[in-house]
């Protein structure tokens, strides 16, 4: 089960775009594509920077009026169809 201690890693085969407030990524492993709306775009773009996970979601819980726990919940929902789909690597803390 994920957390918000664990380290997520975005593998050099995962290619991403941002277009308007989406961003669509690649897998080119497996030439699969994803899209992500807004939040799940802003959440990209902080990991990509090198956020930790929990910093993002501090961030985004900064940033939209929204629970706090639906929040974390919708986030690591999101992060685990990621690593289904080989986008991202998780380390459990």
């Amino acid at each position: 089960m994920l957390k918000l201690e664990d380290t997520v890693r975005i593998p050099a085969h995962v290619m991403f775009s941002i277009v308007d407030e989406e961003a669509f990524l690649l897998n080119t492993r497996t030439n699969r594509y994803f899209l992500l709306d807004e939040v799940g775009a802003r959440l990209w773009m902080l990991l990509k920077d090198g956020h930790t996970l929990k910093l993002a979601y501090q961030t985004m819980a900064q940033e939209y009026a929204v629970d706090p726990t639906q929040l974390e919940r919708d986030l690591l929902e999101l992060l685990e169809k990621l690593q289904d789909n080989g986008l991202v690597e998780i380390a459990q803390a």
